[in-house]
């Protein structure tokens, strides 16, 4: 298993890179799959998904098992108890390779915290 995957749409075009995020998490505790438009393609690859063309995208070291990607990822959306907020560096500014760190705004339990990434069950 590894810690990212790649991302396909519907007519097999690359999308991105997902990880799993453990500070932003499902009622049942399961972490939240974390969808990345990026830089870098897999090898013999020129064209990306027209869905995510448009999008912002991060640098991406290449390593599945130690993922690397720059810059911060900032998600927010808004909640019945106010707005959520989970802002981190993943595998750098502090994070290892493969680690991610969840900065101080971040509204979740891990806020402060540098963890692993989890690994992503083969799909």
């Amino acid at each position: 298993m590894s810690k990212a995957k790649i991302v396909r749409d519907s007519d097999g075009l690359f999308y991105g890179i997902k990880f799993l995020c453990p500070g932003c998490t499902w009622d049942d505790g399961t972490p939240m799959t974390r969808i990345l438009p990026v830089t870098w393609r897999p090898e013999g690859e020129t064209q990306e998904s027209p869905h995510s063309a448009s999008k912002p995208h991060w640098s991406f070291n290449g390593d599945f098992d130690k993922p690397v990607f720059g810059p911060s990822v900032l998600s927010t959306y808004p909640r019945p108890e106010g707005q959520y907020t989970c802002h981190s560096f993943v595998g750098c500014n502090g994070a290892a390779p493969g680690q991610i760190t969840f900065l101080g705004d971040s509204t979740h339990a891990l806020a402060g915290q540098t963890v692993e990434l989890p690994e992503i069950a083969e799909s």
